[in-house]
């Protein structure tokens, strides 16, 4: 019995020494692990430079509508390097690019330019692509009717000119009034369609006054109306009849502009074009719930751009 227990210590022996190695072992922590822990994502360092190259690239044209110079393109992507594309140094190259105001010859500023590219967006989205430029130019000919009716003593044509006249200046000037904080994304979207130019191009590609209903539905919300829908629409545009739409009554064109900006589903149409032009693919419930709950309230789409730009997904690392 005595030597069968000798036995059993002697082959105890070893593991008993072997035992604080063990737990030590055990205790300490797995490097790679400790970074993933530690770090945004440690894969990051095997992304080649081209490919961040390529993110900076993108991230220039998509906000301030240029590539960046080489300078830019060295410093940035040195910078993201140096970081291993952190997040937030992600995040402050876009801030940066929305909002900074230094002068930078051929832009002005990159918040001037980022303005001017949120103003492109848009007018690419619902005004068929006009420009500054060519809304100035309808000004310029509602003007000249200004003037002509005012010579010919027709005061009812005279106002009804001046007031075409501010609408057409105020979308020609839209971007401007964006930069310096004046109008929201809803006053914005208003501005854009609410005025003689944009009506005569979807009446024109549609064929008639009534189809701009379709029009600013497909474009604003990503979907048709419905037969109710068009016909309490059409009364208010056409025919200045009190109707209620999304909850709300309205007797006019602008009481229907502002209805239709001001409901949930053109916070929910603009989350869809935010995600459209940036990812090429609409958002998913998940991602659009939370934006609703702050979209209505902060109005801050440069946000959501910022926030989506940041992504891996975006990023394509």
């Amino acid at each position: 019995m005595v030597n069968r227990s000798k036995n059993l210590i002697s082959r105890l022996i070893p593991f008993l020494i072997l035992l604080p190695l063990i737990f030590t072992f055990c205790k300490k922590k797995d490097p790679k692990i400790e970074d993933r822990l530690n770090n945004d994502a440690p894969y990051y360092d095997k992304i080649p430079r081209v490919k961040i190259e390529n993110y900076v690239n993108r991230l220039f044209i998509d906000i301030i509508g240029r590539e960046p110079f080489d300078a830019e393109m060295l410093a940035e992507t040195d910078n993201l390097i140096a970081n291993n594309l952190a997040i937030n140094t992600r995040e402050a190259l876009i801030t940066k690019l929305q909002t900074d105001q230094t002068f930078r010859a051929g832009d002005s500023s990159y918040a001037i330019a980022a303005s001017n590219r949120i103003y492109a967006l848009l007018t690419s989205r619902l005004c068929e692509g006009f420009t500054s430029n060519d809304f100035m130019q309808y000004y310029g000919i509602s003007q000249f009717a200004r003037i002509s009716d005012s010579t010919a003593g027709n005061w009812a044509g005279f106002y009804a000119a001046k007031a075409n006249s501010e609408a057409i200046l105020a979308a020609a000037n839209a971007n401007w009034k964006w930069y310096h904080k004046q109008i929201t994304i809803e006053d914005y979207c208003v501005i854009l369609i609410n005025n003689s130019v944009t009506f005569l191009l979807t009446d024109s590609y549609m064929g008639n006054e009534d189809n701009t209903i379709k029009y600013t539905f497909n474009d604003l919300l990503f979907r048709q109306y419905t037969i109710d829908e068009f016909n309490v629409s059409r009364d208010m545009i056409l025919m200045s009849k009190s109707g209620i739409l999304f909850g709300k009554s309205g007797h006019s064109k602008g009481d229907y502009m502002n209805i239709l900006t001001h409901s949930n589903e053109f916070y929910e149409g603009t989350v869809k074009w935010l995600y459209k032009t940036f990812l090429a693919r609409f958002p998913s419930t998940e991602e659009i719930v939370p934006l609703m709950a702050t979209l209505p309230v902060d109005k801050d789409i440069i946000k959501i751009q910022r926030n989506i730009l940041k992504t891996d997904e975006y990023a394509n690392f």
